[in-house]
């Protein structure tokens, strides 16, 4: 069952400060995050970053993950996407999954705003793209959280981001090339 969403959740990206703040999810919190409290969100150190050519390219390493060692973020502003994909501690490449959501990115500056819309696709190799988060999309559609814009505009990314993985043959390499982010092997 999926929790119940009370709220749009933003993730601010600051190359300035060198932190990406993120909404809480649980009330375990590695002891590497700073928690605002007031504001419910987690604020983490990038450990690499790049900017180039409209898009944000993060690395957070995750030291107390017991499976995961790093996340990397392409944040694509003019196409509505974040690419996220988590390395397994274990270096297994064949565990690695590509996670795009629909999401709203507002650059301001150093910062760059990013609001999901709480739908998306994730990409394991060899395996046909599946829809994710469908349940929480629901949820927040059905209580408000999301308008009908936000709806629309998510499944259209949805939709169009799944056209163009067909176009490109399932291969990601080629889809993230025509985005002009480059290789999604990079950490």
């Amino acid at each position: 069952m999926s929790p119940v969403v009370s709220r749009q959740l933003v993730e601010v990206v600051d190359t300035r400060a060198a932190t990406r703040t993120v909404p809480l999810a649980s009330e375990h919190v590695p002891e590497h995050v700073t928690v605002h409290a007031s504001e419910q969100v987690a604020e983490q150190a990038l450990d690499r970053w790049h900017v180039a050519d409209g898009h944000l390219r993060t690395t957070v390493l995750s030291p107390e993950d017991p499976f995961v060692l790093a996340e990397t973020c392409w944040y694509v502003a003019d196409h509505g996407l974040r690419i996220r994909r988590r390395l397994p501690r274990d270096g297994d490449a064949a565990g690695v999954t590509t996670e795009i959501g629909a999401v709203r990115i507002v650059v301001d500056g150093p910062q760059w705003r990013c609001t999901d819309l709480l739908l998306g696709l994730e990409v394991v190799p060899g395996r046909p793209a599946r829809v994710v988060h469908d349940a929480d999309f629901a949820a927040a559609v059905a209580g408000g959280v999301l308008s009908g814009a936000d709806a629309d505009e998510a499944m259209s990314t949805v939709h169009r981001v799944l056209g163009e993985l067909v176009d490109a043959r399932h291969d990601l390499e080629t889809w993230t090339a025509s985005l002009g982010t480059g290789s999604l092997t990079r950490f």
